[in-house]
């Protein structure tokens, strides 16, 4: 095996790592592969890992051709699981197969358990031997068991310092930064943990029991991940263990839980934005399944606000200038009720809103969206006046601006707190939601306020 040493490990920023990818394919598109690696090489593990899971499916094969084995497997042993199956997804079965089949066993399983379920089974057919069908059934991604590890310290609660010292060096270079080495009782069961600080400080023959410190949230295997996230940020945890009916059957480290609230950050944005599953380097077919069913949806909410401009045909008759100022109106207000949208569902996945009554919060986004609209109500009259020379026309337009920002306020907070209390995700279906109020209520306020003083306006 090769040993890292014989590898640089530069720390690069994102911006120098899309450099090196951008020549990496340049090289290879002109068939230097050799130098290709030679860029490669000095890189980290998961920079490297990242630029090789980016790059086309030809050139990502040639690329992993040159390498050498020990450098393919030197990657996947320096990458976290999580990197390292994103980055396994990519490669031939054979290549992943040869790679798993020397890094540690562990990191193996940890790895198969975050392929896909048909790839790990392509996968466990070729290597064989001790990876069983069970190592295949893996939890579902979003839960405490997909993040957890099934190797951790552990020592008898009737034991000494220099037990709990024992396990540590047991883990054979697995340790994944464990902070806490966890205490079992006679039966097995979680019954506390011990900081490295206090085992760090303590004599070999120190009681095991003296420094047992209590645990404050085990979870199980089936717990959300967003739980878990919200546990980590929320009491400051480094790890989470993973019980089974008082059972420790493993735990969550510290980088693992970061890889959870980023998983959980992303996949907030994602959704909010309707393309949740999808990603820049996808397949194409998973895109289209991801975003079409939702465009076709906005699709519909689009006629429903054209409808409602259609109300009005005989006002726009006379007075077509009110077309041109449609969009000013209903942009607004959907920028508005968007920028209350994000800041309530990032409330709600950190738990920020316990306690606070939806009465208060809507009244605050209502006073907010006042406030807004009096501003942009303000300054779009005196635009509208200066550029047709029409005060009727300011005035209107002010009106409507008014009341549609105030609209989007309450609707921005409204609709993902109803969605939550009716069992919706709110990041899921809010952001239509809330852009086909905003638009069909700033078509139906402008246009409806113009018809009533139209008179003020021709």
């Amino acid at each position: 095996m090769v040993e890292p040493a014989a590898y640089q490990q530069t720390i690069i920023s994102t911006d120098e790592a899309t450099v090196i990818a951008r020549e990496v394919r340049r090289l290879i598109r002109n068939g230097e592969e050799q130098s290709a690696w030679e860029q490669l090489r000095r890189l980290h593990p998961a920079d490297m890992g990242s630029i090789v899971a980016t790059l086309p499916r030809n050139s990502r094969e040639a690329i992993v051709a040159v390498m050498s084995p020990d450098a393919v497997v030197w990657m996947f042993r320096h990458m976290n699981p999580v990197q390292a199956a994103r980055v396994g997804t990519r490669l031939g079965t054979g290549v992943l197969s040869a790679a798993l089949t020397q890094v540690h066993p562990r990191s193996a399983v940890d790895i198969l358990r975050r392929l896909p379920r048909a790839r790990a089974r392509e996968v466990v057919e070729v290597i064989g031997g001790p990876l069983e069908d069970e190592h295949v059934e893996t939890p579902e991604l979003d839960t405490a068991g997909a993040f957890m590890v099934t190797h951790f310290p552990a020592v008898a609660q009737a034991g000494r310092v220099e037990d709990a010292r024992e396990s540590l060096r047991e883990l054979e270079g697995n340790g994944h930064s464990f902070t806490h080495v966890f205490v079992l009782d006679e039966g097995q069961n979680l019954a506390g943990q011990i900081s490295m600080i206090d085992l760090a400080m303590s004599a070999d023959q120190t009681s095991v029991d003296s420094l047992t410190s209590p645990i404050m949230a085990p979870v199980s295997a089936d717990t959300p991940r967003e739980e878990c996230a919200r546990l980590q940020r929320h009491y400051n945890l480094t790890q989470l263990p993973v019980v089974d009916d008082g059972k420790l059957i493993g735990v969550i480290p510290a980088t693992y839980l970061l890889s959870a609230s980023v998983a959980q950050d992303t996949e907030q944005i994602l959704q909010v934005a309707n393309v949740a599953g999808d990603s820049a380097d996808g397949p194409l077919l998973g895109s289209i399944r991801t975003r079409l069913p939702w465009l076709t949806i906005n699709l519909g909410t689009t006629f429903l606000a054209a409808f409602t401009v259609s109300l009005f045909e005989s006002t726009l008759a006379r007075v077509v200038v009110l077309a041109a100022f449609l969009p000013v109106v209903a942009g607004q207000g959907g920028i508005g009720g968007t920028q209350t949208l994000t800041l309530i569902v990032r409330a709600m996945a950190l738990g920020e809103l316990v306690g606070m009554r939806a009465r208060r919060l809507l009244t605050r986004e209502l006073i907010l969206g006042l406030i807004h609209g009096v501003w942009l109500g303000v300054l779009v009259a005196v635009i509208a006046a200066l550029w047709k020379q029409n005060l009727g026309l300011a005035l209107v337009l002010g009106m409507a601006m008014l009341g549609n920002m105030a609209m989007a306020g309450v609707v921005g907070a409204g609709v993902p707190l109803l969605l939550r209390r009716i069992g919706i995700d709110p990041a899921v279906a809010s952001a239509v939601a809330v852009t086909t109020v905003t638009d069909v209520f700033g078509f139906l306020l402008f246009l409806g306020i113009a018809s009533i003083a139209i008179n003020l306006i021709v």
